[in-house]
Protein backbone atom coordinates (compact mmCIF):
# COMPACT_ATOMS: atom_id res chain seq x y z
CA UNK A 1 0.00 0.00 0.00
CA UNK A 2 1.31 3.72 -1.28
CA UNK A 3 1.88 6.10 1.70
CA UNK A 4 2.58 9.56 2.17
CA UNK A 5 5.90 10.06 2.37
CA UNK A 6 5.28 12.99 4.64
CA UNK A 7 2.84 11.51 7.17
CA UNK A 8 2.47 8.11 6.40
CA UNK A 9 -1.20 8.71 5.65
CA UNK A 10 -2.76 5.69 3.03
CA UNK A 11 -2.45 7.14 -0.43
CA UNK A 12 -4.15 3.31 -2.12
CA UNK A 13 -6.66 0.56 -1.46
CA UNK A 14 -9.04 0.90 1.11
CA UNK A 15 -7.57 2.76 3.74
CA UNK A 16 -6.35 5.12 1.11
CA UNK A 17 -10.06 5.72 -0.07
CA UNK A 18 -11.67 6.00 3.45
CA UNK A 19 -9.12 9.07 3.76
CA UNK A 20 -10.53 10.11 0.85
CA UNK A 21 -13.84 10.52 1.94
CA UNK A 22 -13.09 11.65 5.62
CA UNK A 23 -10.37 13.95 5.01
CA UNK A 24 -10.03 14.90 1.27
CA UNK A 25 -6.56 13.21 1.36
CA UNK A 26 -5.16 12.54 -1.87
CA UNK A 27 -1.80 11.97 -3.76
CA UNK A 28 -0.44 15.04 -4.95
CA UNK A 29 -1.15 16.57 -8.22
CA UNK A 30 2.65 17.72 -8.27
CA UNK A 31 3.99 14.88 -6.15
CA UNK A 32 2.07 11.33 -5.95
CA UNK A 33 4.67 10.43 -3.19
CA UNK A 34 3.18 12.86 -0.73
CA UNK A 35 -0.50 13.87 0.10
CA UNK A 36 -2.64 16.85 -1.18
CA UNK A 37 -2.15 18.22 2.48
CA UNK A 38 1.37 17.84 2.94
CA UNK A 39 1.96 19.41 -0.45
CA UNK A 40 -0.04 22.18 1.05
CA UNK A 41 2.07 22.70 3.50
CA UNK A 42 5.98 22.29 2.10
CA UNK A 43 7.57 25.06 2.45
CA UNK A 44 8.77 26.68 -0.77
CA UNK A 45 12.28 26.54 -1.90
CA UNK A 46 14.69 29.64 -2.91
CA UNK A 47 18.00 29.65 -4.22
CA UNK A 48 19.96 31.96 -2.36
CA UNK A 49 21.76 34.91 -4.28
CA UNK A 50 24.83 34.50 -2.61
CA UNK A 51 25.97 30.88 -2.44
CA UNK A 52 23.49 29.99 -4.83
CA UNK A 53 22.03 27.03 -2.55
CA UNK A 54 18.51 26.06 -2.17
CA UNK A 55 17.23 26.49 1.38
CA UNK A 56 13.73 26.13 2.68
CA UNK A 57 10.89 29.40 2.85
CA UNK A 58 11.51 28.59 6.96
CA UNK A 59 15.38 29.08 7.22
CA UNK A 60 15.38 32.17 4.22
CA UNK A 61 16.33 34.77 5.85
CA UNK A 62 14.82 38.38 4.13
CA UNK A 63 16.74 41.47 3.65
CA UNK A 64 14.92 43.28 6.25
CA UNK A 65 15.64 41.03 9.25
CA UNK A 66 19.42 42.06 8.38
CA UNK A 67 21.52 44.83 9.67
CA UNK A 68 22.19 47.83 7.00
CA UNK A 69 26.04 47.50 7.71
CA UNK A 70 26.11 43.66 6.69
CA UNK A 71 23.78 44.63 3.72
CA UNK A 72 26.52 46.90 2.57
CA UNK A 73 29.07 44.17 2.85
CA UNK A 74 27.10 42.15 0.89
CA UNK A 75 26.67 44.47 -1.83
CA UNK A 76 30.37 45.26 -1.79
CA UNK A 77 31.52 41.45 -3.22
CA UNK A 78 27.99 40.69 -4.52
CA UNK A 79 27.03 43.99 -6.69
CA UNK A 80 23.92 41.75 -7.91
CA UNK A 81 22.49 40.62 -4.47
CA UNK A 82 18.98 42.10 -4.62
CA UNK A 83 17.09 43.22 -1.45
CA UNK A 84 14.01 41.84 -2.46
CA UNK A 85 15.55 37.99 -2.77
CA UNK A 86 16.21 35.83 0.16
CA UNK A 87 19.44 34.57 1.43
CA UNK A 88 20.89 31.93 3.79
CA UNK A 89 21.42 31.95 7.23
CA UNK A 90 24.77 30.23 6.47
CA UNK A 91 25.89 33.44 4.50
CA UNK A 92 24.25 35.76 6.48
CA UNK A 93 26.37 34.31 9.22
CA UNK A 94 29.27 34.35 7.33
CA UNK A 95 29.23 37.95 6.94
CA UNK A 96 28.48 38.75 10.71
CA UNK A 97 31.18 36.80 11.82
CA UNK A 98 33.43 39.00 9.31
CA UNK A 99 31.83 41.86 11.06
CA UNK A 100 32.69 41.02 14.51
CA UNK A 101 35.76 39.56 13.83
CA UNK A 102 36.98 42.93 11.91
CA UNK A 103 35.32 45.18 14.44
CA UNK A 104 33.81 47.18 11.52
Amino acid sequence: MKKCKSCNVPLEGVLGKVANKLFRVEPSKNDSNICNKCAENKPRQYKCQICERMIDEKVALSHAKAEEYIISLIKKEHPEWQKNKETCQECLDYYRKLVKETEI
